[in-house]
């Protein structure tokens, strides 16, 4: 075979010398570019097919002139790979499902993300040209929809959703509904999603019972209960409740009321009666109350948070009226203001010391309750009767509640970190399910807490109080709430026997968003009375030194414990709402 001067010979035998020549490049970690660029002279040679390329050279002759370990070859290295463009992971797979605003400029965001890899750090949300709000914390949930496209079987919260209360009027936030803003979703890596939608409009309890009703239809791989209070822990449970009591104020700041029946200067008790989405029990207790002795000393306060029943009640209350010939009072709110501020309005219009907070699903089981109850507020100490519950009973005569109890349930949340452990703080009945003649759970006595279902209280104490708290959304816990305060104040709260029948859950229609917002009533109540429950208030026989009868020692810690006095309530929640 003739000598052929005009190619280079291969060094290492092979047919083809660019294959031999890629193969020993990458085996010596040779970069071509680079040694071309630090070598003038080889580029030159190379460009006039002396050589065939730079790894040719030093091949044949680079290498033993250590070219590669050269200053001039190091500075090029470094300036080669600084002038490297960084690889950019591709962003996570993100959308939104619903961007709604509220006419006050609340706003509710609900999405997901598959950022197991790159996890989702902040969202922001703003109109274009206009500032925006940034939120770093917000909820995770499971999303079986997801999970359902995506090649993984990770038990990943991929959903998340955020929460915003209205802004500050004298600094409008610039979104508008049906103007497309802008939401950033930026993650740990840098990656950055740009997403553009127009918000929808929603009036604010439109809002609120959209975000409780998508609340309590969220699932969760781990504990249901601790993956929701961590949600809220996540800053939304805070917005919330500031929400929930600015609405709850816009309604009972519009109060207005009607009186029917016998009216008198004053009565021996006032019976305030919470009514939503049922206008039946009015008529039904007027008939079941009328029969007791002592009834003529007491007037109905029918409070009514569902304005679409006010018409049906007016004619209810003139027709109860005209047939038993109680004293009634309706009052109208515009919207729901919750139980606890509903009765709170409603005692501006009583007429008497005596406040009787009863759920239109009470009923009395002995006819002679009221002449009992008016004996009892004479006969008894002052620090038995200034805040009371009764017992109360199943239409099948068994109890249903002989006071409150706090448990402590320990919840265990299985996560690929660990497992985790946390104290969940319970309201219970006492006596449950036992029969009527356990006297055990009906004998007086002082309890931790009593039903909101019932419940005597001394005016000025109660006014003293504050009232019920406005920090619970639509109702469910201000009754322990109520109870609690007045132990820790240095009044325990006392139960007595005057019997009534309770159709429990009757009262009311329960709604979706009535099951989220008694999640986060009771991640307010854990928030606000672990520390006083846990250990002195727990089970049925609390260890707690003021419901024990310890009459040395209850005099100094009633003192001690007295509350400063309380503004009226229409100015407390005036006061309150100056403050938010």
């Amino acid at each position: 075979m003739p000598d052929d001067k005009s190619a280079p010979r291969d060094p290492y035998g092979r047919d083809t010398f660019t294959e031999a020549v890629g193969e020993a490049g990458a085996e010596l970690g040779f970069e071509e570019d680079t040694y071309l660029r630090a070598y003038p002279d080889v580029a030159e040679a190379v460009e006039r097919g002396d050589l065939r390329s730079g790894l040719e050279h030093y091949l044949h002759a680079g290498r033993a002139e250590q070219r590669l370990q050269r200053p001039e070859y190091g500075r090029q290295m470094a300036a080669d790979r600084a002038a490297m463009p960084v690889p950019v992971a591709p962003s996570p797979r993100s959308e939104i499902d619903a961007f709604i605003l509220s006419d006050s400029g609340a706003l509710f965001l609900s999405g997901w993300s598959d950022d197991r890899h790159d996890p989702l750090v902040s969202v922001s949300i703003g109109a274009i040209r206009a500032p925006r709000r940034t939120w770093s914390r917000f909820a995770r949930m499971r999303r079986n929809d997801v999970v359902s496209v995506l090649p993984s079987s990770t038990r990943y919260h991929y959903g998340f959703w955020l929460f915003g209360g209205a802004e500050d009027p004298r600094r409008p936030h610039g979104m508008v509904a049906g103007v497309e803003c802008r939401i950033e979703l930026r993650f740990t890596s840098g990656a950055i999603i740009d997403l553009r939608r127009a918000p929808s409009l929603s009036s604010d309890p439109d809002l609120r019972d959209h975000v409780m009703s998508h609340f309590a239809s969220s699932e969760y791989w781990g504990n249901r209960v601790m993956e929701a209070f961590n949600g809220l822990d996540q800053g939304a449970g805070e917005q919330l409740a500031t929400y929930g009591r600015s609405l709850s104020y816009a309604v009972a700041t519009r109060a207005t009321a009607e009186r029917f029946g016998p009216q008198r200067k004053r009565f021996r008790g006032s019976i305030v009666v919470p009514l939503l989405g049922i206008a039946d029990f009015l008529f039904l207790q007027a008939c079941a109350y009328a029969a007791g002795p002592g009834i003529e000393d007491y007037e109905f306060i029918y409070v009514i948070n569902s304005p679409e029943l006010v018409e049906r009640l007016r004619r209810e209350a003139r027709i109860a009226q005209a047939i038993y010939g109680l004293a009634q009072t309706l009052v109208y709110l515009p919207g729901n203001a919750g139980c606890g501020p509903a009765n709170d309005v409603a005692v501006q219009y009583a007429q008497s010391d005596r406040l009787l907070f009863i759920h239109p699903d009470v009923f009395p089981k002995d006819a002679d309750w009221a002449k009992r109850h008016t004996a009892m507020l004479s006969s008894l100490p002052t620090q038995q009767t200034r805040l009371f519950g009764t017992t109360l009973y199943y239409g099948d005569g068994s109890l249903m509640h002989g006071g409150l109890q706090f448990e402590s349930d320990l919840g265990i949340h299985v996560d690929p970190a660990g497992i985790v452990q946390q104290a969940l703080i319970r309201v219970e009945h006492i006596g449950r399910g036992a029969p009527a003649g356990a006297t055990q759970f009906t004998t007086p006595r002082a309890v931790p807490a009593v039903s909101g279902a019932f419940i005597s209280a001394d005016r000025p104490w109660f006014e003293k109080l504050g009232g019920f708290s406005e920090d619970y959304m639509f109702g469910g816990d201000e009754d322990a709430d109520l109870c609690l305060r007045s132990l820790q104040a240095g009044g325990p709260v006392w139960l007595h026997d005057l019997r009534m029948w309770h159709l429990e859950g009757k009262g009311s229609r329960h709604l979706p968003q009535h099951e989220g917002a008694a999640l986060l009533n009771r991640w307010q109540f854990a928030r606000k009375w672990q520390a006083m429950i846990v250990p002195d208030l727990l089970g049925p026989t609390p260890r707690h030194l003021l419901l024990h009868d310890d009459a040395d020692a209850r005099p100094h810690l009633e003192q001690r414990r007295s509350p400063e006095p309380a503004m009226p309530l229409g100015k407390r929640s005036a006061a309150r709402s100056r403050a938010r």
